[in-house]
């Protein structure tokens, strides 16, 4: 059956902009993609997987193969992380559980866990407690494993760490550490005074997102070290959506004094900019 030059759509998956996520993942995945359209293309036309379809390649039957595949042989790892693929790419959580069958041989799996959970939050915008399979993923591994893992440090101690957070109630955002970036994430967003609704009395926001000003203000006036979070929201947004939210960060930084501002500068903490400074 000859499937052709397959492409992965828009070149395969790419990073999302997450804190757990790495390159070598992504190209695992996008590997074990491509490998799934080779395995299909080297099946001839009389092999029984044909029998139940109408010999056309597509999407969904390179995923009926990885489901066989693995089916046939759990330790496949290239099935596993096709299928893994394949939901990532509908933004889906439904992976996950394929990830949890690893963490009992394999220490990484966890880590991949909440890096692919991440991913997908980023690609989705809904927070992972919205659906099962995060929950369901990480009471598979089980909080014994979940504290065995706290230990060494590094990345496996900060995805135990978040794992074992998100499983005591807390939203994705604040076990993975990024509350306040998520915060200013949609605060950044909020429209300017041209793009709102115009009533008799001149322009107006909708009071949610009024509300979601004042909260990103109040944080800020709390804690100066969350212009760091500010910052690197509003970067996520000009490397992974091409949005220039220039006039909300100059206006949500107006909320802290401009030598706070520098403070951090000075500490590293933050790269000069002079778009800071206008």
């Amino acid at each position: 059956m000859d499937v052709g030059d397959q492409e992965l759509p828009g070149g395969g998956l790419t990073r999302a902009g997450g804190v757990f996520e790495s390159d070598e993942l992504i190209a695992r995945v996008n590997r074990a993609m491509r490998a799934m359209w080779s395995r299909l293309d080297s099946l001839p036309c009389t092999d029984p997987f044909w029998s139940r379809t109408n010999r056309r390649p597509t999407w969904y039957k390179v995923q009926q193969l990885a489901d066989d595949c693995l089916a046939q042989d759990m330790s496949d790892e290239v099935a596993r992380w096709a299928l893994i693929g394949f939901e990532m790419h509908a933004g889906s959580f439904s992976g996950l559980q394929l990830i949890a069958e690893e963490a009992a041989v394999r220490d990484e799996a966890l880590h991949d866990l909440i890096a692919v959970a991440e991913w997908v939050w980023l690609e989705v915008g809904v927070d992972p407690a919205a659906y099962p399979d995060l929950e369901r993923a990480l009471q598979q591994v089980g909080q014994a494993r979940l504290s065995a893992l706290r230990g060494p440090g590094g990345h496996l101690e900060r995805a135990a760490v978040a794992g074992s957070a998100f499983l005591h109630g807390m939203s994705f955002a604040e076990a993975i550490g990024r509350q306040r970036w998520d915060l200013f994430l949609h605060a950044l967003i909020v429209p300017g005074p041209d793009e709102c609704t115009s009533s008799a009395e001149g322009s107006t926001l909708p009071s949610a997102e009024s509300q979601q000003l004042a909260r990103a203000r109040e944080c800020l006036r709390n804690d100066v070290t969350a212009v760091v979070d500010l910052i690197d929201a509003a970067h996520w947004w000009a490397a992974y959506r091409q949005t220039d939210v220039s006039y909300r960060l100059g206006e949500l930084l107006e909320a802290v004094p401009r030598d706070a501002i520098q403070r951090l500068v000075d500490r590293g903490l933050i790269a000069p900019n002079r778009a800071l400074f206008p």
